[in-house]
């Protein structure tokens, strides 16, 4: 019988494991491999920006990086974070949102 409930127990703790994922699952884990690449690629950008001299080549790569970022929170802000509602703790979904305006701002401002 304590084997049996031992089973019953294991079999609904996988069920239960089995819906988390496949509600996760809904968004294409690609999209979030895609996300988690632009950051490395902004982040090897400013690296970049760091080294020059130039400053002919460093609002080339300004441009670059402005357009990268804001195609990148544009992206999060009307598909990630909204399917990411109750999923995720809204505090840091506002959070999110709040660190975008900052450097949605700066960025026009330097602009």
């Amino acid at each position: 019988m304590a084997a049996a409930a031992k089973s019953t127990s294991k079999a609904k703790s996988k069920s239960a494991s089995a819906r988390r994922t496949r509600r996760t699952g809904r968004r294409d884990p690609l999209a979030i491999r895609l996300l988690k690449a632009d950051h490395r690629e902004v982040e090897a950008m400013f690296d970049e920006y760091e080294q020059l001299e130039s400053d002919g080549e460093k609002l080339a790569l300004f441009n670059k990086i402005a357009l990268a970022l804001k195609v990148h929170t544009q992206i999060e802000e009307e598909i990630l974070y909204p399917e990411s509602r109750g999923e995720v703790e809204d505090d840091l979904l506002d959070e999110a949102y709040v660190e975008h305006d900052g450097a949605k701002k700066l960025i026009a401002e330097i602009e």
